[in-house]
């Protein structure tokens, strides 16, 4: 069966509904008989029977800047291009970005879980129902326009 190499920053129970629902991803994936290792930087994580977990103190910090500076340093290191060469596919549920060409590079399938909006916005804060805000989003967007 295909090996999968999933790479959360958080891991369940940290988070809140895109954490428990990769949780529940990765115990499906598992039950259905996929090899799945799940590197994190969580320092209390559930165990599903099946999974390996890898804690990762670079994927610890919640500052988006340091964590994706940490990726960066985490993309050059063998405890990262070992686990990748060894997987199929890599899984990123949350926003280490910068692992994407790491493991592209390496030559993996890359699936990107946007479970935060990070690419939609800075922030991931998307108000919902989204109709209602639309006027105001637009608004708020093209009043902080690049003027130059």
């Amino acid at each position: 069966m295909a090996k999968i190499l999933v790479i959360s920053e958080r891991w369940w129970p940290e988070g809140s509904g895109g954490e428990l629902a990769t949780y529940l991803i990765v115990k499906g994936l598992a039950e259905e008989g996929f090899e799945v290792t799940v590197m994190h930087g969580s320092k209390k994580a559930w165990r599903i029977p099946g999974v390996r977990l890898v804690y990762e103190p670079l994927l610890g910090p919640r500052s988006k800047h340091l964590l994706w500076l940490n990726s960066m340093r985490l993309a050059r290191k063998e405890r990262f291009t070992g686990l990748v060469r060894s997987s199929d596919t890599v899984y990123i549920p949350r926003i280490s970005y910068p692992l994407i060409e790491a493991a592209k590079r390496l030559g993996r399938r890359v699936v990107v879980h946007i479970h935060a909006y990070q690419p939609v916005s800075y922030s991931s804060a998307v108000p919902a129902p989204f109709e209602e805000w639309r006027g105001r989003i637009e608004q708020f967007q093209h009043s902080h326009e690049f003027q130059g």
